[in-house]
């Protein structure tokens, strides 16, 4: 039979409710995030209503949707999102929150690199919603180097030098992405490197010991010398910790041997190292050019200083050359704090004496006397109608005696009173004995001399102490009184004055040796001891009276030796430009190396000028103490420091600005000028510069009595139009001069720890 169906109800609809966004969410304080809310099987259409848990607050609630807005600032935290159904409120969907400040890189600053070696540094930051990713938004990494995550890792490549860039992280909020920027850099240094790019010749017969040097600005201690290739001279050997090449050379070894040396630091993974290709030429102590003996001829003087086994020594000497290698007479002024102390007017002796100069104007000097025999390399100069005017020379034998200096042709006709008159501004200088207390002495002054007296005033510094017991220092200088003077018909002379030295009267005894008119050498003749010093220097007549601040009116190269502090046993050295307005005004820049410390100078500050020549420079833009100058010519003069240094040095008007690498063009002879401690290396030799940027220099040195002869050094040269010349033209300089016009530059070595000036002239 059919019936019906029977009778019964639906079965109930499921109400299910479901939030957009599902996932979970993480965000940056201060973002909003909108929900909204499905609610299925809801006949009645009630949706829902919001709730919410932990950091934030809900705005804007509707049935269907909400704003939920995190925190704008405080600590990291958390909320929920709740939506639950008005029909079934058993039914709910929750959305958890994670709330973290907005991404900042703390990072603000990155170690240096070091060329060659590994590096690896990472970049932290803080904050940021979300997975972060960084990247570089402007600027580059140094070459060899990237940027992984947020480290920068790598080995740098290329040339040193700091490199700036921007590092922006950005984070994965997901609501939008928010980033930070930091702007950094990374210095690269370079490798651990080599300095030493020339070795002093060794000579047949002595002891020999140079030390390699090396520059580190970012290797590891200890470093390992070594040899890479090559073998040095049978008898030579290489110290693996110290770098010092020793050895005695004999005859069978003369000649050439060329090898590179290696230099390894202790850096971990990756050790630095580097190498240097170099030689060294074994020669006989007799080898000297000759052939060009015609350079010399005339009457010359020597005016030479240093240091023998007891201290500080001078000399001056006077000599004739035939032109053929011939001494045919002279006289010496020796003045010795040893056993010798002071050897007056001791004539030279034609036989033996002799001299040799080759092509290069280099050569070699011979002068015998009762003393002995001296024997001296020379460098010539300026040639006037094929003969040499003036030269640069060093003592080079085994006396023990190191001094340099210069040679300068006399004039005959100026040997008289009469033909040596009027005011004469000085410079001179000295180490102090052991008895003195050590240090240094420095002194500029105007002499006048008129018929046989002398009267005068000067400056004087002796380790700091001005002036001493002079109470007008410094408005007003030392007084010189009660002095005479006498030149021979050979050139010498004798000199002497009064002056109070705090307050004792004492008498000034000198020799001089006239130049000409206009000029002479000058060095103290008393013995000396604790209370009377050695010192040497130079006279020049002075044109321009009255003088007054308009005197200083143009670029001047201005150049000084002295000590890096009182009584300190090492040297300082400074040159640069000084720059006058004519009203009283100045600026300094230049270079400095003060016992192997070099550094730059920028100064500036005020002059007043006297009708005498004395000059006050009062610095106010840098850290120099005042200055006491003595003009000779108008922007030319004398000038001493007055603090525990005691700068001594010259004032030398440019000419030729702007320069440029021709401005260096030919061949120059030089030498070292002031020596003040006994360690300091004495040279003298012949410069040839091709006006294109490249510089041939051959040498002899006495440096502390090691004797090296034919040192041979090629390297390139760079000068701007102020005329500062950098050698090499790049990489770590090893050597900064100053032109103060075409013929003439001085230079001073940035490697020595007891360095010294040396002054070119062509």
């Amino acid at each position: 039979m059919s019936g019906c169906g029977g009778g019964g109800s639906s079965p109930a609809l499921v109400i299910n409710v479901s939030v957009a966004p599902s996932s979970s969410q993480a965000i940056d304080q201060g973002q909003k995030i909108q929900f909204t809310a499905t609610v299925t099987n809801d006949t009645s259409s009630k949706g829902v209503t919001w709730s919410q848990t932990g950091q934030g607050a809900l705005s804007g609630q509707t049935a269907g949707a909400v704003t939920y807005t995190s925190p704008s600032s405080g600590a990291a935290g958390s909320a929920a999102v709740t939506a639950t159904s008005v029909a079934d409120t058993t039914k709910t969907a929750i959305v958890n929150i994670s709330i973290t400040p907005p991404p900042s890189i703390i990072t603000t600053t990155l170690p240096a690199a070091t060329l060659g070696s590994a590096y690896s540094q990472t970049v932290s930051a803080t904050g940021g919603a979300g997975t972060l990713t960084y990247s570089i938004s402007s600027g580059t990494l140094p070459g060899g180097l990237t940027l992984n995550g947020n480290t920068i890792s790598g080995t740098p490549t290329g040339s040193a030098g700091t490199a700036n860039f921007t590092v922006k992280v950005t984070d994965s909020s997901t609501v939008s992405a928010t980033s930070a920027t930091q702007q950094l850099g990374i210095t690269v240094n370079p490798a651990i490197g080599i300095t030493t790019t020339s070795l002093l010749n060794p000579m047949v017969g002595e002891a020999y010991n140079q030390t390699l040097k090396y520059e580190d600005n970012g290797g590891t201690l200890p470093v390992t010398w070594s040899l890479a290739s090559g073998t040095l001279p049978t008898g030579f050997t290489l110290d693996p910790s110290s770098g010092a090449i020793t050895g005695t050379a004999t005859a069978g070894e003369v000649g050439t041997s060329t090898f590179t040396v290696k230099i390894t630091d202790s850096s971990a993974p990756t050790q630095q190292t580097a190498t240097q290709v170099l030689s060294l030429t074994i020669t006989t102590a007799t080898a000297c050019g000759s052939g060009s003996e015609s350079f010399l001829s005339g009457q010359y003087a020597m005016s030479l200083t240093g240091f023998d086994a007891s201290g500080p020594v001078g000399m001056l000497a006077s000599f004739t050359a035939d032109g053929k290698g011939n001494i045919t007479g002279g006289v010496e002024d020796i003045n010795s704090s040893g056993p010798g102390g002071v050897q007056a007017n001791v004539p030279i002796t034609p036989t033996g004496s002799s001299y040799s100069i080759g092509a290069d104007h280099r050569g070699c000097l011979t002068l015998v006397t009762s003393l002995g025999t001296k024997l001296f390399r020379i460098a010539v100069g300026t040639l006037s109608g094929g003969v040499a005017t003036n030269g640069r020379s060093i003592e080079f034998d085994s006396s023990g005696t190191n001094v340099a200096g210069s040679i300068q042709v006399q004039q005959p006709s100026a040997f008289s009173n009469a033909q040596v008159t009027g005011n004469f501004a000085f410079i001179v200088y000295t180490p102090l004995t052991a008895a003195a207390g050590g240090g240094f002495f420095a002194a500029v002054g105007a002499l006048n001399l008129s018929g046989t007296t002398v009267t005068g005033v000067g400056d004087m510094n002796i380790n700091g102490s001005m002036d001493p017991g002079n109470t007008g220092y410094p408005a007003t200088p030392m007084s010189f009184t009660g002095g005479t003077y006498n030149i021979g018909s050979n050139g010498r002379g004798t000199l002497s004055f009064m002056v109070s030295i705090s307050g004792a009267p004492t008498t000034i005894n000198l020799v001089v040796y006239v130049l000409n008119a206009g000029q002479m050498n000058l060095m103290s003749s008393g013995a000396q001891s604790a209370t009377n010093n050695l010192f040497s220097g130079f006279a020049g007549l002075q044109t321009g009276i009255p003088y007054g601040n308009s005197s200083l009116a143009s670029p001047s190269l201005l150049f000084a030796s002295g000590q890096t502090g009182p009584g300190a046993a090492a040297s300082r050295v400074e040159a640069g430009i000084f720059t006058p307005d004519g009203a009283g005004n100045f600026t300094f820049t230049g270079d400095m190396n003060s016992g192997g410390a070099v550094s730059t100078l920028s100064e500036s500050g005020t002059y007043s000028a006297a009708a005498d020549g004395r000059v006050l420079l009062t610095n106010t833009g840098g850290t120099s103490p005042t200055q006491v100058m003595y003009l000779v010519l108008s922007n030319w003069g004398y000038a001493l420091s007055t603090d525990g240094n005691v700068m001594i040095g010259d004032s030398a008007p440019q000419s030729g600005i702007p320069f440029t690498n021709a401005s260096l063009n030919g061949t120059f002879s030089f030498g070292t000028i002031i020596p003040v401690v006994a360690g300091s290396r004495l040279m003298a030799g012949e410069a040839t510069y091709d006006g294109a940027g490249n510089v041939s220099i051959t040498f002899d040195v006495n440096e502390g009595g090691f004797l090296s002869i034919n040192n041979v050094v090629t390297e390139s040269y760079a000068a701007s139009s102020s005329g500062r010349v950098v050698t090499p033209a790049g990489g770590t300089t090893l050597t900064v001069g100053y032109i103060a016009f075409p013929g003439t530059i001085v230079s001073l070595t940035l490697t020595d720890i007891n360095p010294t000036l040396s002054v070119m002239q062509q």
